[in-house]
């Protein structure tokens, strides 16, 4: 029973409180022998992140970076059996996060679009006319190329930091931070190949080192930091943030500095990866500079995992702005979220970097699709699709175990039919993407809109799966959505799942 002088701080170790808090206030007297209600108890449990992230710090020693950048050591621990000390970063390729980084911050997405378009600046060509000269020069060891080109980027006001361990007193990094927290890593090696340890590897130790203390305390951040990996002429950039472990994807491909003084395709690409590197790290400073550590006490719901940055839209109807929270991933291998916005309408909100919001809507105005509420172009080649949610009742025709009434294909045909005399495609017709109602057969959504668009203009994406689906011949890589392509998947569909 808490006393009226007790501060709730001190009773409580962890956050008690999964939903809204709630006091409850007693009127005491001698008689009183009934145990306190369930509100008072302690709860113990950590919230799912920090409960998560403890684990795999827990599980993963601290050891010297340099040991971690070695291929057979960073080996053994992305092949634990258990996943147990892994960390998602492209090796192996096959084991990584379903919300990549560039939904984790934003800082990684606009870093890949002014990659593409930053304007550059008399400033900017300047620099990498020095940063090329230093980077593409021969040196004698790792240390001569750091100080060279460590000059220069503190020369044009980037500020590294280089850092050596000592007694050993061998380089291990250079890095920006802000309030101890590493913002920018760098690994250096002289020459491709000049040692045993590999850059990209050292840099992901390091940043697991440089964050294993903040993890827990900034429970709600993914912690976000740029890695540099440079070997001899080239850099690699990279982005590493945490969610319930760290994850870190690769940025770019590989820059080469020793390109030719009449190559001005690669020296544009160099000089607007350094433009966009200065901007990026401008913002990640100031994004430490007001981080502050995650509330013991909040008022806030607990989410399971760290979800995609964005959590608000412009509604395409009143064209306000709308806040929401997100309250679970429907789909463990897609970017498919339920939500609930502040006026407390459940949304879907969808990531996706390809949409069709035109034949989505016809299907809306057909009254087979749900309403599509917001769709925001947001940083990275990303599209934020928000919808309503469909009713509990709703399943994908895939998951019936009974065949449907031959008037529900003759329905969805008929739908199918009006959208291609509006001039356009589907592309994915099957029974993963109708739904239809358990209570009401007759009723049935069909969703799904990435590959659709205008007859004549839409195109099937990579590696189309026709391998453990049914589809045309011609629905390949590439090549253009017909409208036979989705009268041919309706027919597969029909075949089945309805009766003769």
């Amino acid at each position: 029973m808490l006393q009226g002088t007790v501060i709730l701080k001190e009773v409580f170790d962890d956050v008690p409180f999964l939903q809204m808090p709630r006091v409850v206030v007693e009127l005491l007297d001698e008689s009183l022998t009934k145990p306190p209600p369930l509100s008072y108890h302690h709860i113990g449990n950590d919230d799912p992140i920090t409960t998560a992230r403890k684990a795999f710090l827990t599980s993963t020693p601290k050891e010297r970076s340099s040991n971690t950048g070695t291929p057979s050591t960073f080996r053994t621990r992305q092949h634990d059996p258990q996943r147990l000390q892994s960390m998602p970063c492209g090796r192996p390729r096959e084991y990584e996060e379903t919300i990549p980084v560039t939904l984790l911050h934003p800082v990684f997405g606009q870093f890949l679009d002014d990659c593409q378009t930053i304007d550059i600046t008399a400033e900017d060509n300047s620099f990498i006319e020095h940063l090329a000269t230093a980077m593409s020069a021969l040196y004698g060891d790792e240390s001569e190329r750091v100080e060279a080109v460590g000059k220069v980027f503190q020369n044009y006001r980037f500020q590294f930091t280089i850092t050596n361990t000592k007694p050993a007193g061998y380089l291990t990094n250079a890095e920006m931070q802000v309030n101890g927290h590493r913002y920018v890593i760098a690994e250096f090696k002289n020459e491709t190949g000049s040692t045993s340890t590999e850059p990209y590897f050292q840099a992901i130790g390091y940043y697991l080192d440089s964050t294993r203390e903040y993890a827990l305390k900034f429970s709600r951040s993914p912690l976000p930091c740029l890695l540099l990996t440079i070997f001899g002429p080239y850099m690699v950039f990279a982005g590493a943030a945490w969610n319930l472990r760290p994850t870190v994807q690769i940025l770019s491909t590989p820059i080469a500095f020793h390109f030719h003084s009449t190559d001005i395709h690669n020296r544009l690409t160099v000089a607007r990866h350094m433009a966009a590197f200065r901007k990026a790290a401008e913002r990640l400073n100031e994004y430490y500079e007001n981080l502050t550590e995650t509330p013991l006490l909040t008022s806030a719901p607990v989410p399971p995992h760290m979800f995609a940055y964005s959590t608000s839209y412009r509604s395409l109807h009143s064209n306000t702005l709308k806040n929401f929270r997100y309250v679970t991933e429907l789909d463990s291998d897609k970017l498919v979220f339920s939500g609930t916005e502040d006026e407390g309408d459940h949304i879907c909100i969808k990531f996706v970097q390809t949409y069709s919001c035109d034949v989505h809507n016809h299907f809306v105005s057909l009254g087979c699709a749900p309403a599509l509420r917001g769709f925001e172009k947001i940083a990275g080649g990303w599209f934020m699709v928000v919808m309503d949610m469909l009713p509990d009742d709703f399943e994908m025709l895939s998951a019936r175990t009974g065949r449907l009434p031959l008037s529900v294909f003759t329905d969805i045909s008929a739908k199918l039919e009006s959208l291609h005399e509006a001039g356009y495609v589907h592309g994915d017709i099957r029974d993963a993407n109708i739904m239809v109602s358990k209570t009401d057969e007759t009723r049935f959504m069909i969703i799904d809109f990435d590959w659709a668009g205008s007859a004549g203009e839409a195109r099937y994406p990579a590696c189309v799966n026709y391998m453990d689906i049914v589809r045309p011949q011609e629905a390949r890589d590439g090549k253009k959505i017909l409208r036979d392509h989705d009268n041919f998947m309706l027919q597969v569909v029909k075949r089945w799942n309805f009766m003769d």
